[in-house]
């Protein structure tokens, strides 16, 4: 039995449990979706086959329209590019596994499409989750996002790749305006916890 331990990039800055902020005098609640397997998938997105294997083998519908997401019991689903998506499973723990649930189905869209023009790529270990929740999450995410972030354009399951602050970053709307996940690459996101915390402070 491996005893090794997996530490997420964040664990210097939530060690001590969510950061509960005030913007604008709403509550903003920050957090982390820890040791989240993600799969970066590639196909083409116009072959039945290709479509009907990933939902099989995911359970989650394979998302056509640009800047939407499919969520569900069984993870999300993210549209990335017209032939890109990243699929995130629920988190694993922090106890390694040599194989896990990511590994399988990876295993099965592999046998499932062999011999199509595919690409198949973990890449959760390079990636960090974090969340943003309350009345005053859009508000506080507006202080470095670009983003039209208001319900009537960015509802529920609608992602976007854009930057907050200075730190590339996937959004997605898991309720609007008051629920947000933001996918970053490891190295930023250490950053980006300490300047939201500090951008609630403002």
């Amino acid at each position: 039995m491996s005893n090794v331990v997996l530490e997420s990039p964040l664990a210097a800055v939530t060690g001590l449990g969510q950061r509960v902020l005030s913007v604008d005098g709403a509550s903003v609640t920050l957090g982390e979706v820890a040791f989240v397997d993600m799969l970066n998938i590639r196909g083409n997105a116009a072959d039945p086959h290709f479509v009907e294997v990933v939902q099989r083998v995911t359970s989650l519908a394979l998302p056509l329209q640009a800047n939407t997401a499919t969520l569900g019991a069984a993870g999300q689903l993210l549209w990335l590019g017209p032939d890109e998506w990243v699929l995130k499973l629920p988190p694993a723990g922090s106890n390694y596994q040599s194989a896990g649930p990511l590994e399988a189905m990876e295993g099965a869209l592999r046998t499932a499409l062999a011999g199509q023009h595919v690409s198949l790529v973990p890449v959760g270990h390079g990636f960090a989750t974090m969340t943003v929740q309350g009345a005053g999450a859009a508000a506080l995410l507006a202080r470095g996002c670009p983003l039209d972030l208001h319900p009537r354009a960015f509802a529920a399951g609608a992602v976007a790749q854009s930057h907050v602050a200075k730190a590339g970053a996937t959004v997605l709307c898991l309720a609007p305006g008051s629920h947000f996940e933001l996918t970053v690459r490891r190295s930023f996101a250490d950053y980006l916890f300490r300047w939201l915390c500090e951008a609630g402070a403002a």
